[in-house]
C-alpha cells in the first residue's frame, strides 16, 4: 500500500514537471513572437516618425548630413531691429491693381489656370472642374489667431469675399505663414471642402468647422475623380505654438491627372540626395512651385539654412524633381529673413542658365497675376 502511493505520487510529481515544463516553453515562444512582431511592426514604422511606445508623437526629417544650428539661442532684439530696416519698397512691375486682377478673371473665368495669391498662396482654377487653394494668407498679419506678428508690405490681391467656391483647399505644413487662421476661418462652404492637411492636425480643422478631412503622411494619396493628389517628402520643421515643435507633419503635394504632374512645394530646404531620389520615383513633372526667400540670417550669426531653399538651391532641387520649369513662391509679402526683398525674384533668374533652365522657365509671377495652365505645361 505504501509502496503504490509511493508510485503515484512520483508519477503526479512527474506530470506536474512536464506540465510545467510545457508551460515554459509555451510562455518562451509567446514572448518570441511577441518579440519579433515588436521588431516587425518597428521595422515598418517610417524613419520621419517619431513614437513613445506605440503612440506616434512628431516628426523629424529624413537624415541628411548636414549642420544644424545647435542650441545657440536667437537673437530676437537684433533680429528686431534688423527687420524694421529692410526696405520692403515695391515697384509695380512685380504688382497688378485690383481693377487688372479683376478683370484677368473674368477673361479667363472658364480657363484651367494658375493665379499668385502672394507668399505661397496659389489658386488653381477649373483643374478637372475643381478650384485648389493652397497655403493660403489672405490677411495683413501673420501670428498667432491672425492678430498680431510679421505685417504684410504687399497688397493682399483677393479678399475672401472674393474668392471662387472652393473645392479643394491643401495646407502643407504648420507655421503661420502657410497655416493662417483668419483666412481657414473665413473660407466659406466648409463643411463641402476637401481639405488636405498635415498628419495629426485634424482637431484643428474640425475646430474650423472643415468635415472632409484627409491627413496624409508622405506617399499617401487620394483621388478626386480623375485628380489624384498625393503628400511628398519636405526638408523642413513645424511650429505654431510654444511646445507644439515637430508634432504636425511638413509635406510637398504632387497633384497628377491625365498623365501631367505639378507639385507644390510647402517650405523645404534642398537636399540633393533626398530630392534626387523623389525625382527618379516620379519624374516628368511640369512645374514645381518652391520657396526662392526667407534663407539669410548671416547678420544674425547664422550662415545658412537648410530649412529654405535660396534662388538658386531652388533651381537645383527643381533638376533633382525632374520638372521643366520652377515658378517662383515665399517672397514680396513678409519679412522672413534679411535678404533684400527684391534678391530674389532676381537672383532667381540669374541663376536660371547657369543650374541648366532657360530664362523663361524661371518664372515669376506679379502678385495676383493669372496664368494660364497650358501655358505652363507642356
Amino acid at each position: 500500500m505504501i509502496i503504490r502511493d509511493i508510485n503515484l505520487s512520483l508519477i503526479i510529481r512527474m506530470n506536474n514537471l512536464k506540465k510545467n515544463k510545457f508551460i515554459k516553453i509555451v510562455t518562451f515562444t509567446i514572448l518570441i513572437l511577441g518579440y519579433m512582431c515588436s521588431l516587425n511592426s518597428m521595422e515598418k514604422r517610417p524613419y520621419h516618425h517619431i513614437y513613445e511606445g506605440d503612440k506616434l508623437v512628431g516628426f523629424r526629417n529624413l537624415p541628411a548630413d548636414v549642420p544644424t544650428w545647435g542650441k545657440k539661442k536667437w537673437p530676437w532684439s537684433k533680429w528686431s531691429k534688423l527687420k524694421k530696416e529692410i526696405n520692403t519698397y515695391v515697384p509695380e512691375e512685380y504688382l497688378l491693381s485690383k481693377k487688372e486682377i479683376l478683370e484677368n478673371i473674368e477673361r479667363m473665368n472658364n480657363v484651367p489656370s494658375i493665379q499668385w495669391l502672394g507668399h505661397n498662396g496659389w489658386l488653381i482654377r477649373n483643374l478637372q472642374g475643381k478650384n485648389i487653394l493652397f497655403d493660403p494668407v489672405l490677411g495683413d498679419t501673420i501670428g498667432p489667431m491672425s492678430l498680431f506678428g510679421s505685417k504684410r508690405y504687399t497688397p493682399v490681391p483677393l479678399e475672401l469675399n472674393e474668392l471662387p467656391k472652393i473645392d479643394i483647399l491643401i495646407i502643407s505644413h504648420h507655421h503661420f505663414d502657410h497655416r493662417d487662421y483668419r483666412t481657414l476661418r473665413g473660407i466659406k462652404n466648409k463643411k463641402d471642402i476637401e481639405i488636405f492637411v498635415p498628419l495629426r492636425s485634424k482637431n484643428f480643422y474640425k475646430s474650423l468647422g472643415y468635415k472632409k478631412i484627409n491627413e496624409l503622411d508622405w506617399d499617401e494619396s487620394k483621388k478626386i475623380g480623375n485628380l489624384k493628389i498625393s503628400a511628398k517628402t519636405s526638408y523642413h520643421w513645424s511650429k505654431t505654438g510654444l511646445f507644439d515643435r515637430n508634432e504636425t507633419l511638413w509635406s510637398s503635394y504632387l497633384l497628377e491627372w491625365n498623365g501631367k504632374k505639378i507639385w507644390l512645394g510647402g517650405d523645404s530646404g534642398f537636399i540633393k540626395k533626398i530630392f534626387d531620389n523623389v525625382g527618379e520615383k516620379i519624374g516628368g513633372i511640369s512645374f514645381a512651385i518652391l520657396g526662392i526667400a526667407a534663407y539669410d540670417f548671416k547678420a544674425l550669426g547664422f550662415d545658412r539654412t537648410f530649412m529654405h531653399t535660396n534662388p538658386k538651391e531652388a533651381l537645383e532641387m527643381g533638376k533633382s524633381l525632374k520638372a521643366k520649369k520652377v515658378i517662383g513662391s515665399h517672397f514680396l509679402t513678409f519679412v522672413l529673413s534679411l535678404e533684400k526683398v527684391l534678391d530674389p525674384p532676381k537672383l532667381f533668374k540669374e541663376a536660371a542658365e547657369k543650374v541648366g533652365y532657360k530664362k523663361e522657365d524661371a518664372v515669376i509671377f506679379k502678385i495676383g497675376e493669372i496664368k494660364k495652365l497650358d501655358e505652363l505645361i507642356n
